[in-house]
């Protein structure tokens, strides 16, 4: 009976515990995430584990910036032609993407129907 109560007391403690954690990284986070309409960062891909390039606006001029962990770096400034042609080709992915999933979900509808 000893070892229940104390398994008990254990799990309750873990519970409290966590949920204290939880309510501190939620009112942390208010002070971490810094949201700013001057910059966004439009695409990013990942060239290594530690480094990545993206597409990034800062106020109204878009950039290929290399991010890595010794630092950040501005590649190029690209002109209007130039975004919009990248803004409008992850459009034309972004389309063809869910029109992927809609063909996947509907074969997979018709292999259940099967069975």
């Amino acid at each position: 009976m000893g070892t229940i109560l104390a398994l008990i007391r254990v799990i309750l403690g873990l519970a409290v515990v966590l949920l204290l954690l939880i309510l501190t990284l939620k009112y942390l986070n208010c002070f971490t995430n810094q949201m700013d309409s001057h910059f966004k960062i439009v695409k990013k891909i990942a060239v290594t584990k530690e480094s990545s390039l993206a597409i990034v606006l800062i106020v109204d001029t878009y950039y290929v910036m290399s991010f890595s962990e010794h630092g950040s770096e501005i590649i190029k400034e690209l002109t209007e032609n130039q975004a919009q042609m990248l803004l409008d080709e992850e459009e034309q992915n972004i389309k063809h993407q869910q029109e992927m999933a809609a063909n996947f979900k509907q074969i997979f509808d018709k292999v259940r129907k099967r069975k």
